[in-house]
């Protein structure tokens, strides 16, 4: 799949970041999930790299203007586990084509947002960290999605500490993803201008959401990034 300059095309992409990049640095989720399957029906070229990279920026951007509570030895753990299943969803994207990873990428967005709904949580723990950090590394490869297992472990704790620990997670998990899609042939140049295209998007949503945060409840804004995030994993599911 190739980039195309069609206007419709920057601006619907150009859109569909804002929206993302908004979300995300509002409430802590909601790039990926959003942006990713939307991304892959307007033109495939834009996920999972491209938007790994704009989150990876968005992460750190977020936590600049807005610093939230992280704790060290906690993503001591979680980035052991991160490590481990970033290693293996590289394996399995080398091995799958194209058209799969699409399907493969549409079943793992709808249950990434099955995940963030399912209001289970677990103790915040060693050995569940060190799970869930494998689990959002596996999934944030595959499909761009790392927030819903590290999400799980801190439902409940005060908004700082919660938004910390996922923005945190997902900035780091989003580099181990890029290098792993890189060694395995799945980000090369082509990635990379898709990538510079959707900065704009990304610094337009980071403007936008303090006002958006003030703007919308933070539940509803969640709700509907996830309703529309799990409509277009099965698209691309069923599509």
């Amino acid at each position: 799949m190739e980039l195309a300059f069609d206007l419709l095309e920057m601006s619907l992409v150009t859109l569909v970041i804002l929206i993302g990049s908004a979300s995300q640095a509002a409430i802590g989720m909601g790039l990926n999930l959003f942006a990713i399957p939307l991304l892959l029906l307007i033109n495939p070229i834009y996920a999972p790299g491209p938007v790994l990279v704009a989150s990876f920026t968005l992460s750190f951007l977020a936590l600049w203007r807005v610093p939230a509570k992280v704790n060290r030895s906690e993503l001591t753990f979680a980035l052991a586990g991160l490590a481990m299943g970033t290693a293996g969803a590289g394996l399995v994207a080398a091995l799958i084509d194209s058209s799969n990873l699409t399907r493969l990428l549409g079943a793992f967005v709808v249950l990434g947002v099955g995940l963030a709904l399912s209001g289970w949580s677990a103790p915040l723990t060693r050995s569940n960290l060190v799970a869930a950090g494998g689990g959002a590394g596996f999934l944030g490869t595959i499909a761009g999605v790392h927030a819903p297992p590290i999400a799980l472990l801190y439902q409940g704790l005060e908004p700082d500490r919660v938004r910390g620990a996922i923005l945190t997670f997902v900035g780091i998990g989003n580099l181990f993803s890029i290098i792993a899609l890189m060694i395995v042939g799945r980000f090369g140049s082509d990635q990379i201008l898709a990538t510079a295209l959707l900065i704009p998007g990304v610094l337009l949503g980071l403007w936008m959401a303090p006002g958006l945060a003030r703007l919308i409840n933070a539940r509803l804004l969640r709700t509907l990034v996830l309703s529309i995030s799990a409509i277009s994993g099965l698209l691309l599911v069923f599509g």
